[in-house]
């Protein structure tokens, strides 16, 4: 039977080579749309229970499937559908994907809560999260060569553009935290100065990352997490004459959510002044959130 076709299923493994260095850290080589279906793959093999609807099991059953035929010993070999889906039920049980788990950073064995990782560059959100126990079950991240750490980092490929609808769902209904270091370009003191030295707009003015804060915000919006933890520049509560934190503060606030933050300097775990505002809200609607 022959799968539905998506834009993911337009791709060959053998078009877009993958190998392997001698720390087992992976290197992919190629466009968006292979690093899209490794996202797929991986995303699964880290979180196989997260996957809820029937189109994206149909998505990682022909991925795994282009994997194997890619990594097949002989071409007379043949990869049965039967095979491909007891893969799909269990995948760590055949060995076929170790090295999407022999990473320096693996997923807490016992999760104590589940958060995705938005704007992830190469997973440090992600590395403070799970020494607090919590499991990524979703991650994004634009940049390639932040995608390709972030792999070698933690097995798992970043989804693409966060603005994009397809991006969006992939990320699964339930989740406990939404963690977002949203771009700071927009609002820093730095990016405000070389942007108006180049005649371009500032805050969300910005088209290109200066309304990123309005996904993060829709994402909220649908998936109600039990809490999210946001982190920027201090610049931020100033910008525009504090217009800027007025919108995103009453925004966050329309959801229902109550809202703390602070500025922290982070000369007390790096050797140098970083100054950033951590925002941190919780869900009226659901139960106190306890790690």
């Amino acid at each position: 039977m022959i799968a539905k076709k998506t834009v993911i299923q337009d791709i060959k493994l053998a078009d877009f080579p993958e190998e392997i260095d001698e720390q087992n850290n992976i290197k992919v080589y190629g466009e968006t749309s292979w690093e899209n279906q490794l996202a797929v793959l991986s995303h699964y093999l880290h979180n196989n229970d997260c996957i809820e609807s029937k189109e994206s099991k149909r998505e990682v059953i022909y991925a795994i499937r282009e994997f194997l035929e890619q990594k097949k010993e002989s071409k007379k070999e043949e990869i049965t559908d039967e095979y491909v889906t007891k893969v799909a039920e269990d995948p760590t049980a055949y060995g076929l994907f170790s090295d999407f788990f022999n990473v320096p950073f693996p997923d807490p064995k016992k999760p104590k809560f589940t958060f995705i990782d938005l704007f992830a560059g190469m997973g440090g959100f992600r590395l403070a999260m799970q020494a607090q126990g919590g499991k990524c079950v979703f991650s994004s991240e634009w940049n390639k060569y932040a995608q390709k750490t972030y792999l070698a980092n933690f097995g798992e490929m970043p989804f693409g553009d966060i603005t994009k609808e397809i991006t969006k769902s992939y990320i699964p209904r339930n989740f406990d935290v939404l963690c977002a270091g949203f771009p700071c370009q927009p609002f820093s003191i730095a990016g405000v100065s070389k942007k108006k030295s180049l005649g371009r707009e500032t805050g969300f003015k910005d088209k290109t990352q200066g309304t990123l804060f309005f996904d993060v915000a829709d994402i909220i919006s649908r998936h109600r997490p039990k809490a999210f933890f946001l982190e920027n520049v201090k610049n931020l509560m100033s910008h525009d004459k504090g217009n800027t934190f007025k919108v995103i503060k009453g925004t966050l606030e329309e959801l229902r959510c109550s809202l703390h933050y602070l500025v922290m300097d982070g000369q007390t775990y790096v050797p140098q002044h970083r100054e950033r505002i951590m925002i941190v809200g919780f869900n009226r609607n659901k139960e106190q959130f306890v790690a």
